[in-house]
């Protein structure tokens, strides 16, 4: 039996909203803030609680973006009429969603919150740091697996819409992307690279664009 992307009968109201999330994701990522250079911790807890309230837009954006992601993706693999790989695909966003939510969490929430708390507390500076090294390390490894799984997801979803030619452009896409993230997450694993982090980011958006494309011709 062949699989293809099967049409509901609501409106195109999630489709437009899936390629208006991937605009969004790029917009935040473009808003996010640089922070001004820092001497030593103090300059950096200065730097952390004096752009709390724009790390909570951006972070925080990024969480509702991914909600309603994942509620679009779920419409789409819906459509896919008994197909593993678009279920492998929700799975592995949705095993993602959480990991770069919480990742989002303590990294646009947390650690300026920290940083507000305890930049007018010089004596407590050391205990402060021992904080920020926690949360730092729990956003090391959260973000890359989070993004590495909805690069995962990417590939599944791409190779569900190729092998049963509902689009086989759509699907090259995604397989191209999503195999291409995660060998690049491999071969930077012993390191969070900021510009392999981005550029997952900025991809997993484009494709956010296309599958929305995609349901809406379908």
């Amino acid at each position: 039996m062949t699989d293809t992307l099967e049409q509901g009968p609501s409106t195109r109201g999630p489709e437009l909203l899936l390629i208006a999330a991937g605009i969004a994701s790029v917009v935040l990522l473009a808003s996010h803030p640089e922070g001004a250079p820092a001497r030593d911790f103090a300059g950096v807890l200065k730097a952390e609680a004096g752009d709390q309230f724009m790390d909570a837009v951006v972070h925080g954006g990024f969480i509702v973006v991914l909600a309603i992601e994942l509620f679009c993706y779920a419409l789409l693999s819906a459509r896919m009429k008994a197909s593993a790989a678009a279920t492998a695909g929700l799975v592995f966003f949705g095993a993602g969603a959480a990991f770069l939510s919480a990742s989002m969490l303590f990294d646009g929430l947390v650690t300026p919150a920290i940083a507000a708390k305890y930049v007018a507390a010089p004596n407590k500076i050391e205990f402060a740091k021992s904080l920020f090294v926690l949360v730092g390390t729990l956003i090391r490894f959260l973000m890359p697996i989070g993004l590495a799984f909805q690069s995962a997801a990417v590939a599944a979803w791409g190779w569900a819409l190729f092998t049963t030619r509902t689009s086989r452009i759509a699907g090259a896409f995604g397989l191209a992307v999503g195999i291409a993230l995660l060998a690049a997450f491999g071969a930077t694993a012993s390191a969070m690279n900021p510009m392999v982090l981005m550029g997952a980011i900025a991809a997993l958006a484009l494709w956010a664009a296309v599958a929305g494309v995609t349901m809406l011709r379908r």
